[in-house]
């Protein structure tokens, strides 16, 4: 099964709650953005970091923009364009000004490309010179250079005597200045550059000691630190002296005991880091199946009501949620899109027959094999399986064209408006394949491919149900 799975930039963002309330000004411009399209997102939480859809724009013909975003409290606004993803921490009624670096636009082949990782950039505000947006920029474009240099030697075992000279050039910025959030900022990014160019027992006491004493879940820097420090933490107390403990938790479902665990280890004492800690470990063991799956699920469900904190039960809510939506049995996310004749359809339209979902681009070589191979064989089970494709394609018309003129005589729906669709089956290359039984639950997502045999998972599907009609009519 061909699963693509994303690539964890250097520097990741925290949370954005937006909602309805206040409102955000944003407006900016830069050279070679005529006529370009901005997408405008924000993050559903800082574990799975992925981004939601907000809104898309087009800069007019000076290459400028303008536009206003719900915001309540703090957060941050993410928006891509071209080969560029910008970031903006943003705070309530509040105006931006940006100005972007020359466009970049995104060639076919890095369109086509599921791999393709935009350029991590934060725009210089422009009618605030004293923005924490500007002082992160310039801290950044020292800090991340000596980071990776840091990084590498410390992987290559390469001229490490030299480490500490090239993180001494930072030091200018331990002085600080009246903003408290950029000053917590560097203070994580520091620790976190110690602790990859040193195994001092020094740095790491220091680390325990300020995370635990000043964890600050509104600032990025704290979970980003958290998630270095903390990381695969679970694999460590499962084979520890905490390892009875820690599977009894796992093993009953219980969030009290995992919790209990976690704080008599020692490592961890604040509760809500405490908290933080076993969600990061919780859903990366979900997914790499280190842990039972209804365990993990039972206990991401307490915490819900039980966590720390709003900030870990609106984290624990976002990741139950997502576990649930590709789960077997489980309604799929619907929607309403137009067919090739203008009529609206959604999940509920092709109930009655498996349906095969697909999501593909015309313009696609990968696509057109796949769909291709379902050519082959579609006409056996066209009483049983009906076969549903979205196109993603910016023009849908002449892509359903396209591909009606390659003898593909299916449903066709336009998905050109693609962002949401991408969000919510969490979409990560194209083509893409679901398979819903009758009642338009989910069977499988992603099932395999149509070149891993696809037609045999139909097969086996087909032939349960002819066992237990026969079975019945006994």
């Amino acid at each position: 099964m061909k699963i693509c799975k994303p690539a964890v930039p250097l520097i990741i963002l925290f949370f954005c709650a937006v909602i309805d309330g206040q409102t955000i000004s944003i407006s900016g411009s830069g050279s070679g953005y005529k006529n370009a399209e901005l997408r405008f997102y924000s993050q559903t939480d800082p574990v799975t970091k992925s981004l939601k859809p907000l809104l898309r724009i087009t800069c007019d013909e000076k290459g400028s923009f303008s536009t206003e975003l719900p915001c309540n409290q703090s957060g941050i606004i993410f928006i891509k364009a071209g080969t560029f993803n910008f970031h903006l921490y943003v705070t309530e009624s509040s105006r931006y000004e940006l100005l972007f670096p020359d466009y970049v636009a995104k060639s076919g082949s890095e369109e086509q490309n599921p791999f393709f990782k935009e350029t991590e950039l934060m725009p210089e505000v422009i009618n605030n010179q004293q923005d924490v947006n500007n002082l992160i920029r310039t801290f950044d474009l020292e800090y991340n250079p000596v980071f990776n240099l840091v990084a590498e030697r410390v992987f290559r075992n390469y001229k490490k005597e030299e480490i500490q000279k090239e993180i001494s050039k930072l030091d200018k910025y331990s002085q600080l200045n009246d903003q408290p959030f950029y000053n917590d900022y560097v203070k994580c990014r520091m620790i976190m550059l110690n602790l990859v160019g040193s195994s001092s027992i020094q740095y790491q006491t220091k680390a325990d000691e300020f995370i635990n004493n000043d964890f600050n879940s509104g600032n990025q820097a704290f979970l980003d630190l958290a998630e270095q420090m903390f990381s695969g933490y679970f694999n460590k107390i499962s084979s520890g002296e905490m390892k009875d403990y820690f599977n009894r938790a796992v093993a009953t479902g219980s969030f009290s005991e995992l919790k209990s665990v976690i704080l008599k280890d020692g490592k961890i004492t604040n509760k809500e880091l405490a908290d933080f800690v076993a969600l990061l470990n919780l859903n990366s063991d979900y997914y790499e199946r280190n842990l039972p799956g209804e365990n993990v699920r039972e206990i991401i469900s307490l915490m819900k009501s039980q966590g720390e904190s709003d900030f870990i039960k609106n984290i624990a809510s976002v990741l139950l949620d997502k576990i649930n939506s590709v789960l077997s049995g489980n309604y799929p996310p619907d929607f309403s899109l137009l067919n090739s004749d203008g009529k609206l359809m959604g999940l509920k339209d092709f109930r009655g027959k498996y349906l095969l979902l697909g999501f593909a681009r015309s313009d696609n070589p990968l696509s057109l094999m796949e769909l291709g191979i379902i050519n082959m064989w579609q006409k056996k089970y066209i009483d049983n399986i009906q076969i549903v494709i979205i196109l993603t394609d910016k023009d849908f018309k002449s892509a359903s064209g396209v591909l009606n003129n390659k003898g593909f005589k299916w449903t066709f729906l336009d998905g050109s408006k693609r962002d949401i669709l991408e969000f919510n089956y969490d979409l990560k290359m194209y083509p893409s394949f679901l398979l819903i039984d009758r009642d338009g639950k989910m069977i499988a997502n992603p099932c395999p491919y149509p070149s891993e045999d696809l037609e045999h998972t139909i097969n086996n599907i087909l032939s349960g149900d002819s066992a237990r009609s026969g079975s019945q009519n006994r």
